[in-house]
């Protein structure tokens, strides 16, 4: 258990991130679409995401966030390499710095994700990963 603390520890000093930032920019008229076509979905662009096989990395840290619905896609996620999204159904509550986090550690960049509120689709920028 001891080990696990100070690794926890050790990682979150290496890789810490800046709180959540709604951004004013809106989401691509595309990720309003998948959102309408799906609903409950969190949407993340991801810089880098060009095939699925080289994704496989997102799609395993991806998979271990509270909050997915594994029922749906393939445990909960859909990549989209043609357009550099990310899918993520959700069954609850998800923690968006957590799947910012999950991506970066899989060696790609984050850009922003979108998910629906009510009436408005919400935009929240990636925190910049300091090194």
């Amino acid at each position: 258990m001891k080990f696990y603390i100070i690794i926890y520890i050790l990682f979150t000093c290496l890789f810490s991130f800046s709180s959540q930032i709604i951004s004013h920019i809106k989401c691509s008229d595309r990720m309003k679409e998948l959102i309408i076509e799906n609903p409950g979905t969190v949407i993340v662009q991801v810089k880098g995401l060009v095939c699925s096989s080289c994704s496989i990395g997102i799609r395993i840290g991806l998979a271990k966030i509270d909050g997915l619905d594994k029922n749906r896609f393939n445990k909960g996620i859909l990549l989209d390499s043609s357009n550099q999204y990310v899918l993520l159904a959700t069954s609850g509550n998800i923690d968006f710095n957590m799947v910012f986090e999950k991506i970066y550690n899989a060696g790609y960049d984050p850009m922003h994700l979108c998910y629906k509120q009510g009436d408005q689709v919400i935009r929240v920028d990636a925190p910049q990963k300091n090194t």
